[in-house]
């Protein structure tokens, strides 16, 4: 597992290939999540992002298998991050995300 500095460093790119790389297309139900998207087989998670069998998950993103029963919050793959470092890593990640948008529009790649 990486440690905090190494996935703090990483881009959402290098983030979804860190791991998990082969699921993310999967779609299963999920149950009772409120505010998450892309999300898989994950039940009683709120606003979680990219995330597969995973339980009782708060701010969260691109986490597996967090369903032993204990709450989880402001994680990125499975790593515990502070609340500061978790919305700094997620302000970063959309702002690649709106980057990449921008770009397409223009078809230039990146």
């Amino acid at each position: 597992m990486k440690t905090k500095k190494e996935i703090l460093k990483m881009s959402k790119d290098e983030l979804h290939s860190y791991k998990w790389n082969g699921d993310l297309d999967l779609k299963r139900e999920n149950s009772c999540c409120s505010n998450c998207s892309s999300c898989f087989d994950c039940s009683d998670c709120f606003n979680c992002f990219d995330c597969s069998d995973c339980s009782n998950c708060f701010d969260c993103f691109d986490c597996r298998n967090l369903k032993d029963g204990n709450k989880h919050q402001y994680k990125i793959c499975n790593v515990q991050l502070t609340k500061e470092e978790y919305e700094k890593k997620m302000k970063e990640i959309a702002g690649e995300k709106e980057k990449r948008k921008e770009n397409e529009k223009r078809n230039i790649k990146v």
